[in-house]
């Protein structure tokens, strides 16, 4: 019998159990193990015959043709981006993935190259937007193409086709967020106008609940310089004012935005 054809006995016999089949009959120096007389007990002898079997067929294992040595990616002359940039994004992609497009523009726009450690997981993220996708490329430089490579669970999981079918200049623009018109006047001003209109809305409820979106989006896409003074004025809105809630989310989004444009430009 085969080393192989005898492993299948033993499978079946552990399978089955001792108490109903006695373990094959093992011959040659295999046998002269299993029949050691310290083991009289058939659950015994399986035991050892199965881990000298199991010696037999790892010593008898041949190894394949060396493996061409792994090329390594092509350099990228940029800066790694900074540990809190990194500890920022995943903080977004958890809590406010509605900054994650400028989080990655405002990386490529400053010169920054993202930390190879996220760079399987944004290709992930992305497998079926090609935009988004092809930003988490130029974000990571010729490492991006060079892990797909080696990666196939991180190749992209629609059509060519689908692939490059986007406007390129769409790459470079942040896309839009609706905001109603009455709102949408609001981005150009200052933080103070922008959290001053938004606390008073909570104030009188004309601002509630229902227009959570809308709001984060404002905070998403009004001018950077504001944040600081949005988020002042929405963290003092009075603890028991029936829109505290929202403008403590606000205030957050505010204060998130600010401190994650703050590491990539700095």
């Amino acid at each position: 019998m085969s080393v192989e054809a005898h492993w299948n006995e033993l499978v079946t016999t552990a399978l089955l159990g001792t108490d109903r089949r006695d373990p094959p009959t093992a011959e040659g120096p295999l046998g002269d193990l299993v029949a050691d007389a310290l083991r009289v007990d058939p659950s015994s002898r399986m035991l050892a015959h199965v881990a000298a079997c199991t010696a037999v067929r790892r010593a008898g294992v041949v190894p394949n043709a060396p493996m061409a040595p792994l090329v390594p990616a092509p350099d990228d002359d940029r800066p790694v981006c900074s540990a809190a940039a990194i500890d920022r994004w995943h903080h977004v992609t958890t809590s406010w993935p509605v900054l994650e497009d400028e989080w990655t523009l405002a990386l490529i726009e400053n010169g920054w190259r993202v930390s190879s450690e996220i760079v399987p997981a944004m290709l992930r993220r992305h497998r079926r937007d090609p935009v988004r996708r092809a930003r988490v490329l130029v974000a990571a430089g010729p490492s991006g193409e060079w892990l797909v490579d080696h990666l196939p669970d991180l190749a992209p999981t629609v059509s060519k086709k689908t692939r490059t079918s986007f406007d390129p200049e769409s790459l470079g623009e942040l896309p839009p967020l609706p905001i109603p018109p009455e709102l949408a006047v609001l981005l150009p001003r200052s933080g103070a106008e922008i959290g001053g209109t938004i606390a008073q809305g909570l104030e009188d409820r004309t601002l509630v609940e229902s227009h959570r979106t809308v709001l984060v989006n404002l905070i998403a896409r009004c001018a950077p310089g504001a944040l600081v003074d949005v988020a002042d004025v929405l963290d003092a809105v009075d603890s028991m004012s029936p829109g505290r809630g929202l403008a403590s989310m606000l205030a957050d989004l505010a204060t998130t935005r600010h401190r994650m444009l703050d590491e990539l430009f700095s």
